[in-house]
């Protein structure tokens, strides 16, 4: 059956469930109690306000599911509603109980769950949520996931996937730019410009860009750093700010994506979805010890990256950084770390630097996944990179370097 709940069907459902369970005497509940239920300060997340008739409209969607069932008591001026979405779902008391805390508190891990769920289904141990949960996700039409860790704790968290997780408008701006986003890299061609400010993307904008990318280096030097210098909460303003200034898809050149704490990786693409990015990327040079990090650790950081990217929605491109700097051009090498990428759930693989159409095609030839290019103009033909199969070509920091020469060519004609 269609579980896509919407965020008021969600509450209301899960609201039932618990009262149900918690206040027994008091069940089914008044369409005004469940309202109040529904609107509770404690034990839900985020806080709703919904209206009676959001309520109503909620209830008659969940009636027509056959997951609530509604009825007037003889002598009773009000309709009564209760759940029996187990008789539409094969689920026990511990499943149900779990499903209701996830719906009604978000994301959790598996001892949190244990201590929430206690009044509506006692787990003597978190080993039995992790098995309810295992249950869970391992159906054929999955009801939970796995969405990793948030940093400092020890857990993975869940989350249910019955319908909408958030009722913000720029949340759902932000799934429908990922969509679109996605969609571009199913088939054809597209140039990926990477802006570096609100003008610049305007521009880009204008020029009739299908979506944009930002670019660590151009970025950083914007605001008076340097390439690799950027911080995480600049670079997640930086997106914010450019993300609610643009109408296309925003990509992000999140360089490795800060792992530098435990689940850095997982929070950094939390952060940069919730500021609008449609996707992001991931690289596998590390400036700290100024070299390649080795393809198993690489491929770790691209696996998390892209658990991460799937919880969001988002296009994860993974990118092997050898041709970039000295000593590297191995293409053998690239062609083996980007298939090792690909494996570890990237939808997009990119080696900026490659500069032979031929070797462009080999590497195309040995991957499934849309591959991206970095443009070098009197190098590489547009047309040409679209005929061997190219998906996508950058700019990278090209247009930003090309501004600030001409910037400083007139800046020469009137400054002594």
């Amino acid at each position: 059956m269609d579980l896509d709940l919407t965020a008021e069907e969600i509450r209301v459902l899960f609201s039932l469930v618990e009262k149900e369970r918690t206040t027994p005497d008091q069940y089914p509940l008044s369409t005004n109690s469940l309202r109040l239920a529904c609107n509770q300060k404690t034990s839900r997340d985020p806080v709703l306000d919904l209206s009676e008739n959001e309520v109503d409209a909620a209830l008659l969607s969940l009636r027509e599911r056959k997951l609530v069932r509604s009825s007037k008591p003889t002598g009773s001026r009000a309709w009564k509603h209760r759940q029996v979405t187990s008789e539409v779902i094969d689920l026990g008391d511990a499943a149900l109980a779990v499903l209701s805390v996830l719906g009604l508190r978000g994301p959790q891990t598996s001892g949190e769950l244990r201590q929430r769920t206690e009044r509506l289904h006692p787990f003597d141990e978190t080993n039995q949520v992790d098995a309810t949960l295992t249950g869970l996700a391992a159906r054929e039409n999955p009801l939970v996931r796995n969405i990793g860790r948030e940093p400092g704790q020890s857990q993975d968290r869940w989350e249910h996937l019955l319908g909408a997780r958030s009722v913000t408008p720029e949340r759902a701006r932000g799934h429908a730019m990922a969509a679109d986003f996605e969609a571009l890299h199913e088939s054809g061609f597209f140039v990926l410009p990477n802006p570096w400010d609100r003008g610049s993307a305007r521009m880009l904008q204008e020029q009739g860009a299908k979506a944009l990318a930002t670019t660590s280096a151009g970025f950083g030097r914007s605001i008076g750093k340097d390439d690799q210098q950027v911080t995480r909460d600049e670079l997640v303003a930086h997106v914010r700010d450019l993300s609610e200034f643009v109408n296309v898809p925003l990509a992000v050149d999140s360089e490795r994506l800060f792992p530098d704490s435990p689940g850095g990786i997982t929070e950094s693409v939390r952060l940069l979805a919730e500021a609008g990015a449609a996707g992001v990327s991931i690289e596998d040079y590390d400036p700290l010890t100024s070299s390649i990090v080795s393809i198993n650790s690489a491929s770790e950081a691209v696996a998390e990256a892209a658990a991460a990217c799937s919880a969001h929605g988002l296009v994860l491109t993974a990118r092997a950084e050898n041709h970039l700097y000295p000593g590297g051009g191995d293409l053998d090498d690239t062609v083996g770390r980007l298939k090792a990428y690909e494996r570890a759930g990237a939808n997009c693989l990119y080696a900026p630097g490659l500069d032979d159409v031929e070797e462009i095609e080999l590497v195309i030839s040995e991957v499934n996944a849309p591959i991206n290019v970095l443009a070098l103009p009197g190098v590489l033909d547009l047309d040409e990179l679209a005929a061997v199969g190219v998906r996508r070509v950058s700019t990278g920091s090209l247009l930003y370097q090309s501004a600030m020469s001409a910037a400083r060519e007139q800046a020469i004609t009137f400054l002594p």
